[in-house]
């Protein structure tokens, strides 16, 4: 596993333009980094909006299905999220198998720890540590009919990799099984802007964690002071695509950091760009017409959507063709 993400890593610091995996950023540090954030940005609209349609709408999230549920939750977190699910579900069938997915390991598996001590035996917890292709590769062994939820994560990566992993969740699915992933629909630049770089800087640190975890852990000392941290919003209704944001560092000078732990040097050229995320951009924002193209492209139909009263989130719900 580590050295699949370094791997990852040495790839998107020789790649051109150079960029650091947005996954990079999950340890355990980075991932109470993302949580914190998402909490101290009052204007960060995305998790009252995804916990509205979650308290609001859980029953029409779940499949109406003769047999018991197996729940899956694909790039999990804390869990937070997905209690309301759990909770509902344990209503109706008393017992339940979970999965949690995350490829933060520590985060993880302190989360499943804190779920067995306050359900349990009311909730059996299989945490997975992994990424998404091994992970749902792990997945395949469940039997039986699963709900598969992944919230807050899906717009994080680059298109082509959205549609390959729903592809890939795809696989685990039988006619019964549903999936449903949250997106977010908000168009507004404004309140994006003001969502993705506060003035008070969270978003920024945790965009800029990927350098700081390199020099913690692979002992470069890349001095953030000789660059320059830029932010923008690129919007796009084309159904074939979606707006997006993007995040990175741009030298001020030349530069040259060996970084030991990869066996390799970071060497930039004035102005040169490194993106803090690989593809065009992060943190995707959709219509829905585009959320269907993405659906149907990863050979899946979208069964329906559930939207908060605000219109920022969407959570759309997918099933077998």
């Amino acid at each position: 596993m580590a050295d699949t993400i370094r791997a990852r890593v040495v790839a998107g610091l020789e790649s051109n333009p150079k960029y650091i995996p947005f996954s990079y950023k999950y340890d355990e540090v980075g991932s109470r980094l993302q949580k914190e954030s998402c909490r101290m940005v009052q204007d960060y609209y995305l998790t009252a909006s995804e916990t509205s349609i979650l308290q609001h709408q859980v029953r029409d999230i779940i499949p109406d299905v003769p047999n018991d549920l197996t729940l899956v939750d694909i790039s999990s977190g804390d869990c937070s999220k997905t209690r309301f699910v759990i909770d509902e579900l344990i209503k109706t069938q008393n017992t339940l198998i979970f999965y949690p997915l995350d490829i933060s390991g520590e985060f993880l598996f302190k989360a499943a720890t804190k779920l067995k001590e306050e359900y349990g035996d009311s909730l059996t917890v299989h945490p997975i540590a992994s990424d998404y292709v091994e992970g749902i590769e792990q997945l395949r062994q469940i039997k039986g009919t699963k709900l598969i939820l992944w919230i807050g994560t899906i717009f994080n990566l680059s298109y082509e990799d959205q549609i390959n992993i729903l592809r890939l969740i795809s696989t685990i699915m039988t006619d019964r099984c549903r999936l449903a992933f949250s997106a977010d629909i908000t168009l507004s630049r404004d309140a994006i802007i003001m969502a993705y770089n506060d003035d008070a800087g969270y978003k920024r640190r945790m965009n800029l964690y990927g350098i700081t975890r390199l020099n913690r852990e692979e002992g470069s000392m890349i001095d953030l002071d000789k660059f320059s941290y830029h932010f923008d919003f690129i919007h796009n209704t084309n159904p074939e695509f979606t707006s997006y944001i993007r995040a990175y560092i741009e030298a001020k000078e030349d530069v040259q950091y060996p970084i030991p732990g990869l066996s390799m040097e970071l060497v930039m050229k004035k102005g040169e760009h490194l993106y803090l995320h690989e593809g065009t951009g992060l943190s995707c924002k959709y219509t829905l017409e585009q959320l269907q193209t993405i659906v149907q492209k990863a050979g899946l139909r979208l069964a329906g959507t559930l939207i908060d009263k605000e219109k920022h989130a969407v959570f759309c719900q997918c099933v077998t063709k």
